[in-house]
């Protein structure tokens, strides 16, 4: 079996198709995140416009894992353009199930929160993250996030079951 080269990198436009099939594939069922079913049906044009507009963004950035050419997770920090909250960036991060608990995640959050401290505008970073998901809040607390509280029935499972989310956030 050969070896799997795994890149790094800055989500460009030509990116939209694989991160479209990649949300069909890996987001939209997953459980642990809040997702809209519809977001994946969005056409490739308006994507590649999309990742288009987060490269050239001060404060938004979108990293993707790929494994030879085929896209394997991402992490999103989305901050708003308004004066009063735009210091402020949302994080978000999906790994393929396949390649879950590898470090891919640590390697992705590293780069992610160089970006912020070296060359954003971002004071705060901030997630939010289902209780029942300590994976995920492990590798959140190695960089540094703190727990500023829990959201009780703030998320609906696919099932229907009502859960806590935490709120974790870091400062730069």
């Amino acid at each position: 079996m050969s070896e799997v080269e795994i890149t790094i990198r800055q989500a460009i436009p030509q990116d939209a198709a694989e991160l479209l099939r990649f949300w069909q594939v890996e987001v939209v069922s997953c459980d642990l995140l809040e997702t809209d079913d519809f977001s994946a049906d969005i056409p490739e044009e308006m994507m590649a416009r999309e990742l288009a507009d987060i490269y050239e963004s001060a404060n938004n950035y979108l990293l993707v894992a790929l494994a030879d050419k085929e896209l394997i997770g991402y992490l999103r920090i989305a901050a708003p353009d308004g004066y009063q909250r735009s210091h402020v960036g949302e994080l978000g991060i999906i790994i393929a199930r396949a390649f879950r608990h590898q470090g891919l995640g640590q390697i992705l959050m590293d780069e992610a929160l160089t970006w912020v401290a070296e060359a954003s505008s971002l004071k705060r970073v901030e997630l939010y993250v289902q209780k029942r998901n300590l994976p995920a809040q492990k590798l959140y607390h190695q960089f540094d996030f703190v727990t500023e509280g829990e959201l009780p029935q703030s998320f609906r499972s696919k099932d229907g079951e009502l859960l806590t989310t935490i709120l974790m956030a870091r400062l730069f």
